[in-house]
């Protein structure tokens, strides 16, 4: 009896899964463009409840869906979405041929910087601007201080080292990435861009304004990332040698596999130069001698559909030597120098992909910096000073993606770091551990308009916790027309040098100390005799706090037509806390003392406007014309003496100042082209930067009439020759009005000239 009833039971759920099963159907079919080619990786939701992703041949199966109707919405990178009404029969399955519209911007490349997600340029919501591998090429940039040179926005400045400044702020407040990850190494807060080759490049993006909601600090000002070329042939192996003025050298090797589970690449680069001297009067180059070696590379491997693994290395190491010149009470002798730089990195990485709506990446970060510095006297060969500089950055980030529906996307994270640093220079140096999270959220409200918004918290050891929120929006009514808007917050952490710096130059003779070393340093300092005047109070010296910022962009795109394209955006940063450098003391020798402090506020703001052209009657011609006013100013705070009802009274006022070393206009025109019947590749850029204040020589804190530095133009240009396919020579000339000047422009040492040969061996 027990047994029939089980069975009569099983007997009934057998008959009502058959019924219910036979009212269900699905959907299959092929995801081709409108020329006929096959689309992989589409993404197809039906009303958000089934999902599925195209395979290598374009095609799709859903199955297990209730009779009914239905909305299916097919979307991929690069083109048009596209949203169809169907209809679910329980007797048959339904066959769809899905074909997808190109985007009329089918060039715009997919970004990662701005969202921490693959989106297309013309879908964020932030100001971003890409270099390609195409315009690096045809520029013959082999540094990346060279490419970013040319771009609207942004002046390379010469300060301990080649850095960038972006929206009117120093160099140490852009963070610098290569594959989303940070290079360290910085002197006097500068990265030096000349470390870096950009040979194995695939792009490079840059967003300005705060970042510090998705990087963190270092990212006030914005974040330059460095994508390097993964490779997408089976096998291709190419070289590169240059040679040109003051005997430069440059040479490089970029080798790359595919198949369809492992993919490797090797990158090498060598450069050497004789440097160069814009002085004669000094013993010590304007640019010394110098070498330096990159190999970086990387391996990945997919495991399965859902886990691949990855693994990304590099190093680097410079040697520089020159001679220079001590002066002292009783004469001078003559020194020989030797610095030494090595940069390594490796940053293993896990990606697990769960169905088509879920992606986590594990990735860790292992860097370390170290440099050397020593001056021997030329006629003994004794060590005359010796300085070495160690910093280590390690770090592990756990970040999840969810693509709940086409139309909303989330980003979470969290991760560890510690940073730390052995140097004779500094006093005291504890480790730097912090600790992150951060989230976003992109909301697509429609075809038309989007919403981002996202936050950053940070925990550190050495200052208080930091967060830092974003909110940005899109908004295109039209395929002409595209509106950007975004806010957002970032901060800047002190770092080593401004906490536990205890330096003193051994050749001209003037001390700079961190806040923390700052009393101790003086009171050693006044004890041997050195101090002539103080400034300041040491009991009134406060911690000094990390700085913020809040930012405002607004930006539209227009597009007038094929081959056109005008870009606007408008920027407005407040900042607080602004840690600056303060003269506090005078020593004996005539030389100052300097610490760290949060002395003011600033703000800069101003315009970017940028015109690309491709003339329909010369489509071979591409035209690129920038133009950025910038208004940077920070408030200072001055004395004077009044008299109020006859009595004399000392009266603060305060009030906003230009900054120095910030150009109020500066322009770049682009001009490429293709003179195909001869297979020849041209180009011609021209960069304006407007007058600057430099210097201030009289220590008022104002930009006087004599401490303008000119305005200055220079031009650069190319001209290539492919020869059968494989070889592609090129000669370029750079500075042509050959502009000099050792004061304001120490780096640039005239007209140069090179040939350059490039060879596809596979």
């Amino acid at each position: 009896m027990i047994l029939f009833k089980n069975f009569l039971i099983g007997s009934i759920f057998f008959v009502l899964s058959s019924a219910a099963l036979a009212q269900s159907g699905g959907v299959n079919g092929r995801i081709l463009s409108e020329s006929g080619d096959t689309i992989v990786d589409a993404h197809i939701y039906l009303s958000d409840t089934k999902w599925a992703i195209s395979d290598e041949h374009g095609t799709f199966e859903i199955t297990g869906i209730p009779s009914g109707n239905y909305i299916l919405k097919v979307s991929r990178i690069g083109f048009h979405d596209k949203s169809l009404e169907v209809s679910i029969d329980s007797q048959s399955a339904l066959e769809l041929e899905v074909l997808l519209t190109e985007k009329t911007y089918k060039d715009s490349p997919v970004v990662v910087t701005a969202s921490r997600t693959e989106k297309e340029l013309e879908d964020v919501s932030v100001p971003v601007t890409v270099i390609s591998k195409k315009e690096i090429e045809r520029s013959g940039s082999r540094r990346l201080s060279d490419i970013l040179d040319e771009q609207i926005g942004m002046n390379v400045v010469n300060d301990h080292g080649t850095g960038i400044q972006v929206q009117g702020f120093d160099p140490d407040y852009t963070l610098i990435l290569v594959d989303n990850q940070p290079i360290i190494g910085r002197t006097a807060g500068t990265l030096d861009l000349t470390r870096l080759a950009i040979g194995n490049v695939q792009q490079i993006e840059m967003v300005k304004g705060p970042s510090s909601a998705l990087w963190g600090s270092d990212a006030l000002a914005g974040v330059i990332n460095i994508i390097t070329d993964k490779g997408s042939k089976p096998f291709s192996w190419d070289i590169n040698s240059r040679y040109g003025s003051n005997a430069t050298l440059d040479g490089s090797s970029n080798l790359s596999f595919k198949t369809d589970r492992l993919s490797g690449r090797v990158f090498t680069n060598y450069l050497q130069s004789d440097g160069f001297d814009l002085d004669e009067a000094t013993i010590a180059p304007t640019i010394p001698e110098y070498q330096n070696f990159t190999l970086s590379g990387g391996i990945n491997y997919r495991m399965n559909k859902s886990i691949s693994l990855g693994i990304n290395s590099r190093f680097y190491q410079e040697d520089q030597t020159y001679a220079n010149e001590i002066l002292e009470q009783n004469g001078s002798f003559l020194v020989d120098g030797d610095d030494t730089q090595q940069d390594y990195s490796i940053s293993p990485e896990v990606k697990i992909t769960i169905g088509s709506r879920q992606l986590f990446d594990v990735t860790t970060f292992l860097s370390r910096f170290k440099s050397e510095s020593s001056l021997n006297r030329q006629e003994s060969g004794e060590n005359y000073s010796f300085s070495s500089f160690d910093q280590t950055l390690n770090r592990l980030e756990v970040k999840s993606s969810t693509f709940w529906t086409d139309d909303h996307t989330t980003i979470m994270g969290a991760g560890v770091s510690r940073e730390d640093l052995t140097a004779e220079i500094y006093a005291d140096v504890p480790f730097f551990d912090s600790y992150f999270t951060f989230g976003q959220h992109e909301w697509a409200l429609s075809e038309k308009l989007s919403l981002t918004s996202g936050y950053r918290f940070d925990i550190h050891s050495e200052y208080k916790s930091q967060f830092s929120p974003k909110f940005s929006g899109l908004y295109k009514p039209n395929e002409i027309l595209h509106l950007r808007g975004s806010l957002g917050g970032g901060f800047k952490a002190p770092d080593f040098r401004q906490l536990f710096l205890n330096f003193t130059n051994p050749v001209a003779g003037y001390s700079v100390f961190g806040s923390s070393t700052l009393a101790e340093g003086l009171q050693t300092l006044d004890e041997n005799g050195e101090i002539s005047e103080l400034y300041i109070n040491t009991n009134e010296v406060a911690e000094i706090k990390a700085e913020h910022s809040f930012s405002y962009n607004l930006g539209f795109d227009i597009f007038p037509g094929d081959g056109v394209q005008f870009k606007v955006n408008a920027f407005r940063n407040n900042v607080q806390d602004l840690i600056e450098t303060e003269r506090i003391a005078l020593k004996t020798n005539g030389q100052s003392v300097f610490s760290y402090f949060n002395l003011s506020k600033i703000y800069t703001q101003g315009a970017e406007l940028e015109l690309k052209v491709t003339p329909s009657f010369l489509e071979n011609l591409d035209i690129n014309i920038g133009y950025q006013y910038l208004d940077a100013r920070r408030q200072i705070t001055q004395t004077f003496d009044d008299v109020v009802d006859g009595e004399v009274i000392t009266v603060s006022e305060q009030k906003y100042v230009s900054m120095f070393n910030r150009s109020k206009n500066t322009w770049n025109v682009k001009l490429f082209y293709l003179l195909s019947r001869w297979d020849l590749e041209t180009s011609l850029r021209l960069q304006y930067r407007g007058k600057y204040g430099f210097a201030d020589f009289n220590s008022n804190r104002l930009i006087d009439e004599n401490e303008y530095a000119e305005a200055h133009t220079i031009v650069n240009a190319t001209i290539a020759k492919m020869i059968a396919k494989r070889f592609k020579l090129q000669v370029g000339v750079n500075n042509i009005t050959n502009y000099q000047n050792s004061i304001y422009l120490p780096s640039n040492p005239g007209i140069t000239f090179y040939t350059q040969l490039n060879i596809n061996i596979y």
